[in-house]
């Protein structure tokens, strides 16, 4: 302490209150001057919601009915008001129709407004505690539960009711609390829905009723209803937990390859999270014409059933990555929910991220490596669009999923493994049960780690915007000079990105250092030592490639070719390889070569070919010729797709694939050798006349397709009736695409166009509508699309110009 301020202390207390008046006066406008000003986006999804009950239980028995496509139901709720006097209460009841409503056995009035129940006039008083909500009513469409399948006069298309939340057929308000559920249906079909099942009662007239109970509170919004001809396998888990996982009794070969890894997925996440399965059991059901990929409900997901594949279909699109997505819900979406509604992130990042990390214990650091650069793209096809901060309730699914998975990465490399799972083991008990929010998940790391974050969540969590990085070095004899500027543009939500990176510089006798750099500021300039004064022969920025960003990074040929075959790192390898797509295949094919040469990595592999497949150089061509032969899919894969048939004999390099044990590189083939060469159309459509395919019979649609494009004309019909709604969505879009192709439209074809785009499923109302705005380009079309539409009794939207 300086003598001054010791003689200050020293003051009465009169003059201490005028000295600090007089600091005040001096100092205060350089203080004012000091205060950050931080701009964010206003966010109506970061207000709480306004409760005025809390449900704790609810007994419900609901009868689906396949003519009126709605429920007649009957819900009982056990609630606690949350204020002394509670007069209205309002609930989520979309398509309902109330026949009464009681509270405590006495009638309440009720109005609809909309998609909302208000229930008022309640009995002169309600207790503190466990008082009844009664609610008798009637469901009408076009909202959940969904009917698939009744509308086919064939029969063809399986016939399921299904839903993934209680909107639309149980009256709702968001909260958590325990469940009966007992749903009465045809004795012919199995019933599925969350938690323990209870007991399956046949009654007289056929039906059965199915109950169903959740003992611990959950997310009411996460609730299922499953109603399908199914059957069912029973596992356990290594720590004993039951599960119940279902599938179509006329697919069985299809069980275990869509249902692989399930159990070592629990195995995983218990030992990473450090918390067990906080639920009593677990199961799943696949659904036809599923809306997205899956659901997460309670102890419960359903998924689209386009996912549950055969072995030739893994590589197409397997199950693997949604399904321990949708069982990391279990904790983080129904043990802990978010709320508010801004933080989406908490739920769909954390489980983005923790199956990122089970893919990697089972397929490898560069399959894993491969899952980062897909994230990091749809980050930043977000971002063209906006820049909203990813705690946003706009941030968007590429934000909410990616950018948070990557968000979540670079979080565990500031904190370090162990503590990073510390603290989120801590987040996870703390909450259990319960909701949080990001300042919630925030605090809960601090707490157990003492690290003050604030500066690294105010970044990636608060703010919008990714940094974009300028690099350059030049080689001292003994350092490099390293220069990085931030080039992104300042907006009031975004300035300079504080992060801590790797930086690898090789040298001419394949030798490497690496170093640590921190970078703070818009202009950063480092020296990193070459205490052995050797030259340089690259610079890799962000070895590993940790950090979410752009980069602009100019380098010579020769610094990019001893990257791409000398770095250590896959992925450093990969990022020199993307640098060379300018150059041309004479000045970069010794080097891509010789990258491919160093390893028989799909992400390598897959560059390489795209970067060769106008190259005709016997080396190029051997690559080709290996890869096409190569025994993983995927590297097959992309040696068809970048593969140039230039003569005859070339056909002969690919004529094996189509027998491929992989669907997707069968039809790939097929089409490039018919395109090519379409006088022989017939010998290959004949080798694969016998295959389907899959999602959506992808092989048989470009079979068809071919055939009718080679003048067998007889084969519109069944492409027809493909697009009729006897089938899949995705067997519908394949075929209206594959009759769009062939310029093909009739009155019938026009009236499934319009029952698709009816359709309540976006996936494939979209691409009916495109077809349709295609088809009325024409006068002649576009009278055949009106006819459709007023068959049906609809109105024809107007079409953008």
């Amino acid at each position: 302490m300086s003598k001054s301020n010791s003689s200050l202390l020293k003051i009465s207390h009169s003059r201490k209150q005028l000295s600090l008046l007089i600091l005040l006066l001096i100092y205060g406008p350089v203080l004012m001057a000091q205060q950050k000003i931080v701009s964010q986006y206003e966010d109506p999804g970061s207000a709480y919601e306004n409760r005025v009950i809390d449900l704790l239980h609810l007994e419900a028995s609901v009868e689906p009915d396949t003519i009126t496509g709605g429920v007649a139901g009957l819900a009982v709720y056990t609630f606690n008001p949350l204020r002394p006097y509670t007069d209205t209460i309002t609930m989520y009841a979309p398509g309902i129709h109330p026949e009464y409503v009681k509270i405590n056995n006495k009638n309440a009035r009720f109005t609809l407004s909309g998609q909302t129940l208000i229930i008022t006039g309640f009995p002169a008083s309600i207790s503190a505690n466990n008082n009844l909500l009664e609610i008798k009513y009637k469901s009408s469409g076009p909202y959940e539960p969904y009917f698939v399948g009744w509308d086919d006069p064939t029969r063809r298309m399986r016939r399921q009711i299904w839903a993934h939340r209680p909107s639309g057929w149980i009256p709702f308000i968001n909260d958590r609390l325990t469940v009966d559920l007992t749903i009465t249906f045809s004795s012919k079909y199995l019933v599925y829905s969350n938690g323990e099942r209870i007991s399956v009662t046949q009654n007289q007239d056929g039906t059965s009723s199915w109950h169903y109970r959740m003992a611990h509170p959950h997310p009411f919004f996460s609730t299922a209803l499953v109603i399908g001809k199914y059957a069912w396998k029973e596992m356990k888990t290594t720590s004993g937990i039951p599960l119940e996982y279902w599938y179509y009794p006329d697919m069985e070969d299809h069980f275990e390859p869509t249902y692989r890894y399930s159990t070592e997925m629990f195995d995983f996440l218990e030992k990473e999270l450090d918390v067990s399965y906080p639920w009593e059991l677990y199961r799943q059901a696949p659904v036809a014409d599923y809306l997205y990929g899956a659901m997460e409900t309670t102890t419960a997901t359903i998924f689209g059933d386009y996912m549950a594949i055969d072995e030739r279909g893994w590589w197409g699109r397997n199950y693997v990555n949604v399904n321990v997505h949708e069982l990391t819900h279990q904790w983080f979406g129904n043990y802990i929910a978010h709320q508010p509604g801004s933080d989406v992130w908490l739920t769909e990042s954390l489980a983005t991220y923790y199956a990122k990390l089970f893919e990697k214990s089972i397929f490898g650091n560069d399959y894993y490596e491969k899952e980062r650069l897909s994230e990091q793209k749809k980050a930043f096809t977000q971002a063209e669009q906006d820049d909203y901060p990813l705690a946003h309730s706009r941030a968007g699914s590429f934000r909410w999923y990616q950018k948070g998975s990557l968000v979540l990465d670079m979080l565990r490399d500031e904190m370090g493994d162990s503590l990073f799972r510390k603290a989120m083991t801590h987040y996870l008990k703390k909450f259990a049960f319960a909701e949080a929010s990001s300042h919630d998940f925030i605090k809960a790391f601090y707490e157990v780690t003492g690290l003050p974050l604030d500066w690294f969540f105010d970044q990636w969590l608060f703010r919008g915007g990714e940094p974009h990085f300028e690099v350059s070095f030049t080689a001292r004899p003994d350092y490099t000079e390293l220069t990085v500027r931030q080039i992104q543009p300042a907006t009031p939500t975004t300035g300079p990105f504080r992060a801590t990176t790797t930086v690898v510089a090789g040298y001419t006798d394949g030798s490497t250092s690496s170093h640590r750099i921190t970078l703070s500021g818009k202009d950063s300039t480092f020296r990193l030592a070459n205490k052995k004064r050797l030259p340089v022969s690259y610079v890799i920025f962000d070895s590993g490639n940790r950090l979410l960003k752009k980069l602009t990074f100019n380098r010579a040929f020769d610094q990019l070719a001893a990257a791409a075959t000398g770095a250590t790192l896959t992925i450093d390898r990969y990022e020199a390889l993307t640098a060379m797509r300018s150059f041309t295949p004479a000045v970069k094919r010794k080097a891509l070569l010789a990258a491919a040469s160093k390893s028989e990595n799909e992400l390598i592999y897959t560059e390489v070919l795209s970067q060769l497949g106008l190259d005709k150089d016997p080396g190029s061509s051997s690559l080709f010729t290996g890869a096409l032969r190569h025994p993983d899919a995927l590297i097959r894969r992309a040696a068809i797709e970048n593969y140039t048939l230039t003569n005859p004999g070339d056909t002969a390099h690919i004529f094996h694939l189509l027998s491929d044990p992989d669907y997707i590189n069968t039809e790939l083939a097929l089409r490039k050798l018919c395109a090519f060469m379409p006088e022989k159309a017939g010998f290959w459509l004949a080798t694969t006349a016998g295959e389907t395919g899959w999602r959506g019979r992808n092989i048989r649609m470009a079979w068809l397709e071919i055939a009718v494009r080679s003048g067998e004309s007889n084969r519109i019909d069944e492409l027809k009736d493909f697009a009729s709604p006897s089938f899949d969505f995705e067997t519908r879009i394949n075929a209206i695409k594959a009759l769009q192709n062939l310029g093909f439209l009739d009155p019938s074809h026009a009236v499934n166009l319009v029952k698709a785009y009816h359709h309540w499923n976006p996936k494939l109302s979209r691409p009916a509508w495109d077809a349709i705005s295609i088809y009325a380009a024409t006068e002649k079309n576009r009278v055949l699309i009106e006819k459709a539409f007023d068959q049906e009794g609809l109105t024809l939207p107007q079409f953008k110009n």
